[in-house]
This record gives C-alpha cells, structure tokens and sequence, in this order.
C-alpha cells in the first residue's frame, strides 16, 4: 500500500511539474507574427467590365477609391498579425494558405485562406488573427464587385461619380456595410448579405437599375436612402432581429415591390414622397414577434398611399390626421383621401403576429 501510495504521489508530480512546464515554456515562447503586403492587378486585355473576387476566411475587407491617379485597376493591401502561445520559429506561411501568390491575375481573383489548425501543435491552441485587406479601386473603371469573407467585416465606400455594375458583399460572421456618396449608378444587381451580423446601407443620389436586397439571419438591417433612383424589387430581411428603412423622395423606374420583413423583432420605417414617384410600390411589411412603427409623409396630388393592417395578439394604432381616412373592419384600413385617384400609389399590407402596428401619415388631399 506504501509503494502504491508513492507512485501516486510521483505521478501527480510528474503531471502537475509538466502543466507547469507548459504554461511557462508557451509564455516565454509567446509573442506575434507580423506581416504586410501589396499586390497590384493591372489586365493583360482590359474588358468593359472589370470583374473582382476578393475572398478571405478571416479579416476585414476594406473597398475603397483612389484619391490620385494610379496604373493599375486594383491594388491589395494586406495587413496580417497572429499573436499567442509558443510563436517562436512560427511565419505566416504556418498559417496560411498559398504561400506566395494569392493574386491570381489573369483571373481577377484574389484568396486568402487560413490553414487548419493542427491539434497536436500548441501554438494553435492560443492564437488570435487580426486582417485587414485593403482593396483600392479606380474611379473610371467599371467593377463587377464580388466581396466574401468567412468571419470579418466588409465596408465599401463609393466616390461620388462612380458607376459600378454587379456588387455582392457577404459575410457568415460579421457586419457589411455599403455607402454611396452621390451620382452613383449600379448597373446590375445590388446584394449585402451576413448570417450574423449587422448590414447599413447609407445611399445618396444612386441609381439601383437591377433593385437592392439586403439580408442577415442574426442581426440588424439599416437600410438609409437618399434622392435614389430604384428600377426594381427592394428587399430588406431578417429571421431574428431588427429592421430599420429611411426613404427620402425615391423614383421608381418602373412599379416595384417593396419587401420588409424579420421572424423575431421591430421594424421602423420612414417614407417621404416629396417629387413625383414615377411609378407604384406594392409593399409588404411583416414580423412574426415584434411591433412595427411607419411614418409616412407626402406633399403631392397625384400621390396617394394606403396601409392594411392585420394582427394576431396586438393593436393597430393609426394617428388621425384631415388628410387620412380609418375604413375597414376594426379601422384596419387608413388610407389618404386621394388614394383612389391619385397616378401614383403606394399600397402597404402590414403583418404582426405578436405585436402592435402603429402608422402616422400625412398627404395632400
């Protein structure tokens, strides 16, 4: 029983004496990797439209626009850090993936791909990434912009002036944010899009030809428009969270459906109509758990607006005003007076299953 007892006692020795020989050998081994990098792509045949790829697994994706003029269509810059445990004799090549070129040119293609991590090696245990990609483009280029990133931001900003064509920014995790800042055209279709996350959309003065979605699964929609030009579908979705929609004096190309809509959560809307639609918007706006609030206003004869409301544990709250009417069974319907004759028309079914529908709305009569 003596000797079990002592070979116990070594063992735990043995084991506690090792713990701490990791702890301390990953301390003193610890520190960073630090790297940068550039790349320039320049076309050996230069197309109408330019079309870049730019995936990452991990990092944040700046697109930008040149503020001087510059020979190449596109320059990358990489900025990559990984920190932790037992970082001595480690470079990045530990960590990513492929070693050397991640520019393929003749594609317009651009990857960043984080190695797997290895179970046996420590140093993968305690690392921390932290990636910018910077991509800046020029202003009299037309870009096919197609942006993903695994776990990261995407943050876009367009000069004002600037046409584009398609523009698909996605995340899994993180945020994706798109700012126009005036007489911008996007030629083909608009998408943001994160499974967890945050998606603003700040729009001035741009023409969305193709139509705008934008979609998140967890998270927040904030979708801002400006004086823009819509020619088809608006979209904005969640399953679980909030949706918030600003629209000042839209044109519309052609009659479109306006689209809002979350599982769990609020939905704010603002509209004001003060210059001629051009066409009609059919708009649905529905939550599942969650209240919504719309605020309309409009200063033209010859626009009219309506909202239908239904509810199922709730209450429907429409703010009086002369030039609004309450009709329908329980006052689902409030509509403005010249709904009827008016050449233009938005027309609104409102939808909570678990929660209040509350609209103020003013129109000339």
């Amino acid at each position: 029983m003596r000797n079990y007892k002592i070979t116990l006692i070594v063992i735990s020795a043995l084991i506690v004496g090792g713990g701490i020989g990791f702890v301390v050998t990953g301390i003193t081994t610890a520190g960073s990797i630090d790297d940068s990098f550039s790349f320039q792509y320049e076309p050996i045949s230069p197309d109408p439209i330019e079309d870049l790829s730019i995936n990452a697994d991990l990092g944040k994706i700046i697109v930008k626009y040149n503020t001087t003029a510059t020979p190449y269509f596109a320059e990358f810059d990489v900025n990559l850090k990984v920190a932790g445990l037992f970082m001595s004799g480690k470079t990045y090549l530990d960590f990513f993936n492929p070693s050397t070129e991640w520019w393929a040119e003749s594609f317009g293609v651009f990857d960043l791909e984080v190695l797997p991590d290895i179970w046996f090696d420590p140093s993968y245990w305690f690392k921390s990434y932290e990636i910018t990609i910077t991509v800046t483009l020029r202003t009299d280029v037309i870009y096919d912009i197609d942006a993903t990133t695994a776990t990261g931001a995407i943050e876009m900003s367009v000069r004002d002036g600037v046409i584009l064509n398609g523009t698909s920014l996605t995340t899994s995790t993180g945020s994706v944010k798109l700012t126009t800042l005036g007489t911008n055209v996007f030629q083909g279709k608009v998408g943001l899009q994160t499974s967890t996350g945050s998606v603003d959309l700040f729009s001035k003065n741009t023409n969305f030809t193709h139509g705008f979605q934008a979609v998140t699964s967890t998270g927040s929609l904030l979708l801002n428009f400006t004086n823009c030009i819509m020619g088809d579908d608006l979209t904005g979705m969640v399953s679980t969270g909030s949706v918030t929609f600003k629209n000042y004096n839209m044109y519309y190309s052609k009659d479109i459906d306006l689209k809002l809509q979350t599982s769990t959560g609020s939905i704010e809307a603002e509209l004001y109509q003060y210059i001629n639609m051009g066409a009609n918007v059919t708009g649905n706006i529905h939550t599942s758990t969650g209240s919504i609030d719309v605020f309309y206003r409009d200063s033209l004869a010859n626009t009219g607006v309506k909202f239908t409301s239904s509810i199922g544990v709730g209450s429907i709250n429409y703010t009086p005003h002369a030039t609004m009417e309450i009709t329908g069974g329980l006052g689902s319907v409030y509509s403005s007076l010249n709904y009827g004759i008016a050449t233009y028309k938005y027309t609104f079914a409102l939808a909570s299953y678990t929660g209040s529908v509350d609209v103020e709305g003013q129109s000339v009569q």
